[in-house]
């Protein structure tokens, strides 16, 4: 289902969207010639998401991401002194688990892995491997609690 308006450069390639998903005003998809973006059945994406993969995104079945959240496989390399344009990019591929919740305003840079069962809390900036069942939350984003199988939390 599609609740608005798609933002797709061109040429739309590559981006395979399971069964049942809910895409949301303002999201935005971009992949390169050879890299690819894979979303599981029932996976929702609200208004102004953006996901981009140099490499490869996917997302898990059922996973619920909020608005204006932000996932891309690649950052720009960076010296000081002599700014960012004309540098190249970090590229690693990322990993989302079925059954995730990302929160509103969450970023998800490259090589991030993120087990089953997540919550990532708004606004955290994401990079990294996380266990299954775990709330994310912070800049940088750090694993805070355990989500136990009865919905209760338990530190770590």
């Amino acid at each position: 289902m599609f609740a608005g308006r798609i933002r797709l450069p061109m040429p739309f390639r590559r981006v395979r969207l399971g069964a049942g998903c809910m895409v949301g005003d303002g999201v935005f998809f971009q992949t390169g010639r050879t890299s690819e973006i894979v979303i599981g059945d029932d996976v929702s994406l609200n208004t102004g998401t953006h996901v981009v993969a140099a490499q490869s995104i996917r997302i898990g079945t059922g996973t619920a991401i909020g608005e204006y959240v932000t996932i891309r496989d690649q950052d720009h390399r960076f010296t000081p002194g002599t700014g960012v344009r004309g540098q190249g990019f970090d590229i690693a591929p990322i990993e989302i688990g079925e059954n995730c919740w990302i929160g509103r305003g969450v970023h998800i840079g490259p090589g991030s892995c993120v087990g089953a069962g997540c919550i990532i809390a708004a606004n955290a900036v994401v990079r990294g491997t996380f266990g299954p069942n775990l709330l994310i939350a912070g800049v940088p984003a750090r694993a805070r609690r355990l989500l136990a199988e009865d919905g209760t939390r338990h530190p770590l």
